[in-house]
């Protein structure tokens, strides 16, 4: 299993690494804020999160969820309401043991 150190064990041993480093005879530059370790009489090279492929078209979420809820609407019966109360139903009925748990699903006819 491998242990995680903590931060404050992390730190220390950046700091003892670091030490380390200078007392072999390593030195630490310090720059100048803006300042860039690419020569200046280059042009800047391309970023690495620019890609050659064309920019992709957006899809506006409004026209998705437009769609999706005209996809839900039903469309209103048209039929009157003698032939739809002669018609019958099939549903799917759960059949339930003694402890709330489902057996199994059985169809049935129901009139509307």
């Amino acid at each position: 299993m491998v242990e995680r150190a903590s931060k404050n064990k992390i730190r220390g041993d950046i700091q003892r690494k670091t030490e380390e480093f200078l007392s072999r005879g390593g030195e630490i530059k310090k720059h100048d804020c803006g300042e860039t370790g690419e020569p200046a009489d280059k042009p800047r090279a391309r970023s690495v999160f620019v890609s050659n492929q064309p920019r992709q078209t957006r899809t506006y979420i409004n026209d998705v969820v437009s769609a999706i809820d005209s996809r839900k609407k039903k469309p209103a019966k048209t039929a009157s309401k003698a032939s739809t109360s002669a018609a019958k139903r099939r549903r799917k009925k759960v059949i339930y043991d003694d402890f709330g748990e489902p057996l199994r699903e059985v169809w049935t006819e129901d009139k509307d």
